[in-house]
C-alpha cells in the first residue's frame, strides 16, 4: 500500500507537453515513469561512452598504425645499413686480396729486377774486361737481395716498403743500364779500332814481300794497287776496283786530322792520281813502293798526299 503511494506520489513525473500548439488549444498533459527516464538517461550515456570509446579506438589504432609504421621504416634503415656494412666488409675483403697480390708481385718484381740486375752487372763486367776496366764486384747485389727479403718479410704485406724497395732496385738498374750504355758505346769504339788495327796488321805481315807491277797477290808479288785490293777483300770484306786511281773514288775523301789506321792515302800531282798505301797510324803507311824496296812501312808524308778515304766505314 505505501509502495503503491510512494509511487503514485514520487516515481511518477508530470509533463506538459504541447503537441502541435498551431492546431491545439491546450496542451497534453502526460506523466512518464522516473525509470523510463533512467533508462533513457542511460541509453544516452551508453551511446555517448560508445563514441567516445569508438572515437578513442580509433585514435589508438592510428598511434600503433603510425608507431608500426615508424618501426618498419627504423627496420628498414637498419636493414640498410646491415647490407651497407656487409658490402663495406666485401669492398675490405676484394681490397686486402688485391693488396695481397700487389705485394706478390711486387716481391716477384723485385726478384726479377735484381735477376736483371745481376745479368746486367755481369754483362758490363765482360765488357769491363774486354777494355782492360776493373769488373764490379756483385757482392753488394746480394746483400741487396737479402735486405729486400728482410723487408718483405718484416712487414707483413707492407705493400709500401716492397714498393720503396723496388724503386730503389730500379734506381739502380737505371744508374747500370747508363753505365752499360757508356761501355757500350765505349766496346763498340773498341771493336771499331781492333777491326781497323786488324787490317793493319794483316797488311803489315807482307813487309818485305817484292813489289811485281800489276800483279795482285802480296804473298807473290803485287803493285801498290793490288796490295791495297787484296788487303781489303781478305782482312775487311771490302772489294775495291784494280786500279789506284779508281780506288780513290771509293767514297768521299776526309781530312789529314781525321784519318785513321785502314785508311786508304793516295798521292799524284793534282786531280791525277798514282799510288795508294794504307794508312797503319803513328804517321805511317804500309804500301807497295817499287821493284826495288818492295812492300815496305814509310812516313805517310814521305810524298804529299792528293787524297784520304775512308773504306772501312765508322
Amino acid at each position: 500500500m505505501r509502495w503503491k503511494k510512494f509511487k503514485e506520489k514520487n516515481v511518477l513525473m508530470n509533463y506538459t507537453v504541447m503537441l502541435l500548439p498551431h492546431s491545439q488549444k491546450k496542451p497534453i498533459h502526460f506523466k512518464i515513469p522516473v525509470w523510463v527516464f533512467g533508462m533513457f538517461f542511460l541509453m544516452i550515456m551508453t551511446l555517448v561512452g560508445g563514441v567516445l570509446f569508438f572515437a578513442g579506438s580509433t585514435h589508438q589504432l592510428r598511434q600503433v598504425e603510425f608507431e608500426k609504421q615508424q618501426i618498419e621504416l627504423e627496420w628498414q634503415k637498419i636493414s640498410e645499413q646491415k647490407q651497407q656494412i656487409e658490402d663495406e666488409n666485401e669492398d675490405l675483403k676484394l681490397a686486402r686480396e688485391q693488396q695481397e697480390q700487389e705485394l706478390e708481385q711486387l716481391e716477384q718484381k723485385t726478384v726479377d729486377t735484381i735477376t736483371e740486375l745481376k745479368k746486367l752487372t755481369s754483362r758490363e763486367n765482360e765488357i769491363r774486361s774486354q777494355i782492360g776496366l776493373d769488373t764490379v764486384d756483385l757482392d753488394d747485389l746480394d746483400g741487396l737481395e737479402e735486405d729486400a727479403s728482410l723487408q718483405v718479410a718484416s712487414n707483413d704485406g707492407d705493400v709500401n716498403i716492397v714498393q720503396k724497395n723496388l724503386d730503389m732496385l730500379r734506381a739502380g738498374m737505371s744508374e747500370q743500364y747508363q753505365n752499360y750504355d757508356a761501355l757500350t758505346g765505349r766496346i763498340a769504339d773498341y771493336q771499331k779500332e781492333q777491326f781497323r788495327q786488324d787490317v793493319v796488321d794483316y797488311a803489315l805481315q807482307f813487309v818485305g814481300n817484292p813489289y811485281v807491277y800489276g800483279g795482285t797477290n802480296p804473298n807473290t808479288g803485287a803493285d801498290c794497287s793490288g796490295f791495297t785490293r787484296y788487303v781489303m777483300s781478305h782482312a775487311a770484306g771490302v772489294s775495291l776496283s784494280r786500279t789506284a786511281a779508281q780506288q780513290s773514288k771509293t767514297g768521299p775523301g776526309i781530312s789529314e786530322s781525321d784519318v785513321k789506321p785502314g785508311d786508304l792515302v793516295f798521292y799524284g800531282s793534282g786531280s791525277y792520281v798514282n799510288h795508294v798505301a794504307i794508312y797503319i797510324g803513328n804517321g805511317k803507311v804500309v804500301h807497295a813502293s817499287n821493284e826495288r824496296t818492295g812492300i815496305k812501312v814509310s812516313g805517310w808524308k814521305y810524298r804529299t798526299p792528293v787524297k784520304i778515304v775512308n773504306v772501312l766505314g765508322d
